[in-house]
């Protein structure tokens, strides 16, 4: 029987490296399982949530995700278009990135410029089939691999966050429907601003804006599922200018307009 949650858009084979190009169905919720090999996931549209680790990761278009071996997880597509590019990595291909001091051996995920740059060209040459592109893909993913483990390095992993980081995490969450300024989150956590901004970065992995982004959505998002209020109203109540700003940034992050999202949770 078809599986109509999914389907395999292409698949390519490159010396150790596994890839395979996958549209997914609206709300289609993957069990918990695992895989033996590491595995990198680009996401070229849409959006979807992901739990791992008792932990949970909003993973938006020109997103890229790093699974180590046998890390268990799940996957919530809950908007619609999803269309992910995996690629399954064999050890030997790690231990080549290694020996160049590049590690992907922490489960992760990473959004910038020049990675989203990569992803696309990594798209184009995946759907190529000339015999240069077999070689690109390669040059690729090992630039795509130096490009993450540099931020890595940047902003390496955090262990304990200082209190006082915390007191600017919940000083947000108190305001953010209001917009506070950078120097109003920094008054409140007695810390200079270029330094908050640094340390925020570090260790909750975005920039305070994109911490404020999605605390306004997942309160629209609640109250879409929960409410019946207007859409200006929960444009209002989320601390966004208006129903239009609120649609469109609500469309670019979760894939469905705040109607279509409402129609679905409405439906389960």
């Amino acid at each position: 029987m078809e599986n109509t949650s999914y389907k395999v858009l292409g698949k390519r084979r490159i010396a150790n490296l596994r890839l395979q190009k996958t549209a997914y169905a609206v709300n289609h919720k993957s069990p918990t399982h695992s895989h033996e090999n590491a595995r990198l996931v680009f996401v070229l549209r849409g959006a979807f949530t992901e739990e791992y680790n008792g932990k949970s990761r909003e993973c938006q278009s020109l997103t890229m995700i790093v699974r180590p071996p046998l890390e268990k997880h799940s996957e919530n597509y809950h908007g619609k278009g999803i269309i992910c590019l995996s690629v399954d990595v064999e050890p030997q291909w790690l231990e080549r990135l290694r020996h160049y001091n590049v590690n992907l051996d922490r489960s992760a995920d990473f959004r910038s410029r020049n990675l989203s740059a990569l992803i696309m060209k990594l798209s184009d040459e995946f759907a190529a089939r000339d015999l240069a592109s077999s070689l690109a893909i390669d040059a690729l993913l090992l630039e795509i691999a130096v490009e993450v483990s540099r931020q890595e390095k940047e902003f390496p992993a955090a262990g304990k966050a200082p209190r006082w980081l915390g007191d600017a995490r919940d000083f947000i969450h108190a305001e953010y429907i209001s917009n506070p300024t950078i120097n109003e989150i920094a008054v409140a956590a007695n810390i200079h601003p270029v330094h908050l901004s640094r340390m925020f970065r570090r260790y909750y992995g975005c920039t305070i804006a994109e911490y404020v982004r999605r605390l306004r959505i997942e309160a629209a998002s609640r109250a879409l599922a929960e409410s019946n209020e207007t859409l200006a109203e929960i444009a209002a109540a989320s601390g966004f200018s208006d129903q239009s700003h609120f649609s469109n940034l609500f469309k670019r992050l979760m894939n469905v307009t705040p109607a279509e999202y409402r129609e679905i949770k409405r439906a389960r």
